[in-house]
């Protein structure tokens, strides 16, 4: 049997190449929190969709909610999509890094919400400031996830799902 290296050499080239294409779609998930837009800056809106799960009705009914939300009682309230939190150690670092990265909540009050949900990882994040923390406490906001997001989440519905996290609004 003879080695034929042109034919061996060929074979690893498009072996090679089939793998960075396999490989790059994953890696190209991987956002950070600088990489993820602001909507208060971009559009003046309430919600960043980069995992593309929200139709644009849902959207634009999320920042309806969380507009007159703001109006009555001044909290703020961002609504954040993402593939996955990679390369953040975990998606609630990610979540907590991103809510002090924009600075959710008014100054002096801090009293912002950001709701997370990264697709890749399934899971759902939601930080709360100390402003809004005696109205919305951990178990309150573990609750809501568990009992009105998760179930929802699991049929594949992530825009019912994501509208019924706005049960978290403080009142």
């Amino acid at each position: 049997m003879k080695f034929n290296f042109l034919k061996s050499k060929r074979i690893f080239l498009v072996s090679l190449f089939a793998s960075v294409i396999f490989i790059s779609p994953l890696s190209s998930l991987a956002v950070t929190v600088q990489e993820v837009p602001n909507p208060r800056n971009e559009y003046g809106g309430w919600v960043t969709d980069m995992a593309d799960i929200l139709s644009d009705k849902t959207e634009t009914q999320i920042n309806q909610i969380i507009s007159q939300l703001e109006a009555k009682n001044g909290t703020e309230m961002a609504v954040v999509t993402v593939p996955e939190t990679a390369p953040a150690a975990s998606p609630k670092k990610f979540a907590t890094e991103l809510f002090n990265y924009w600075g959710i909540g008014k100054k002096g009050q801090d009293n912002g919400i950001l709701f997370l949900i990264s697709v890749g990882d399934r899971r759902v994040e939601i930080e709360t400031g100390y402003g809004v923390e005696a109205i919305l406490p951990d178990a309150k906001v573990g609750n809501i996830i568990n009992t009105q997001i998760i179930p929802r989440f699991k049929q594949k519905d992530f825009e019912g799902g994501t509208l019924a996290g706005k049960t978290i609004e403080p009142q």
